[in-house]
C-alpha cells in the first residue's frame, strides 16, 4: 500500500488519481470527527468537502518533517469545523469552566468507576453520543480526535496546536464531565 507521502509525490508529479485515493482514504475519519464535532450531517458534509478543498490547495506546503499528513489533515479539518461553528456563532462553552478555564470539577473526589468501564456498561450508544454533544468543543475535539481518529495524544496535540499536558488535562477533564454526564443521565 502506498503510503500517504508517496500519494503526495505522485500527485505534485502529475498523478491526478493519487489525490483521489489520498481523499478516500482518510474521508471517513475527517468526515466523523466533523459530524460528531458539529453535530449535522449536512454541515459535516460542506465542511469535510471545504477541509479536502483547503488540504488540495495547499498541498505543496504540507511537510511530512513537521507532522503526519493525517494530524495535518485534522488540524484543516478542525480548523474548518471552527470556523464554520464561528460564522453560524453557535459555540456552547461549557457551564462549568470558571474564568481561568478550569473545570469546577478538578478538584472533586474521584470515587466513581473509570470512564471505560461506565462506557462499557452502556447500553444504548445514544446516551453516550448525547453525553458528548454536552461537552464543550474543546473537551469534545480532544475526545473525538483521540478516541474516533485514533490519534496519539502527541499528533491530537499537533492537530490542536496545543502542548502534550494541555491535550492530557483536557482529555482527563472531558472524561470526568463525560462520567459526571452519564450518571446523571441513569
Amino acid at each position: 500500500m502506498e503510503s500517504d507521502e508517496d500519494l503526495i509525490a505522485a500527485y505534485l508529479n502529475g498523478d491526478e488519481d493519487a489525490f483521489t485515493r489520498l481523499v478516500e482514504r482518510h474521508l471517513k475519519s475527517v468526515y466523523s470527527f466533523t459530524l460528531r464535532f458539529v453535530g449535522s450531517q449536512s454541515d459535516a458534509q460542506d465542511i469535510v468537502q471545504e477541509s479536502f478543498f483547503k488540504t488540495w490547495k495547499n498541498l505543496k506546503r504540507y511537510s511530512s518533517q513537521s507532522a503526519s499528513f493525517k494530524t495535518w489533515l485534522m488540524h484543516i479539518a478542525r480548523n474548518t469545523a471552527i470556523d464554520f461553528l464561528r460564522k453560524r456563532k453557535h459555540i456552547p462553552f461549557s457551564e462549568f469552566d470558571n474564568e481561568e478555564g478550569n473545570s469546577v470539577f478538578d478538584n472533586l473526589p474521584d470515587e466513581t468507576p473509570l470512564a471505560e468501564e461506565l462506557l462499557s456498561n452502556v447500553q444504548d450508544v445514544k446516551d453516550v453520543e448525547w453525553a458528548i454533544s454536552q461537552l464543550s468543543p474543546s473537551y469534545r475535539e480532544v475526545l473525538l480526535l483521540y478516541y474516533e481518529s485514533d490519534l496519539t495524544f502527541e499528533e491530537v496535540a499537533g492537530v490542536l496546536e496545543a502542548s502534550v499536558n494541555t491535550v492530557k488535562s483536557r482529555h482527563r477533564r472531558a472524561v470526568i464531565a463525560l462520567r459526571k454526564l452519564l450518571l446523571h443521565r441513569k
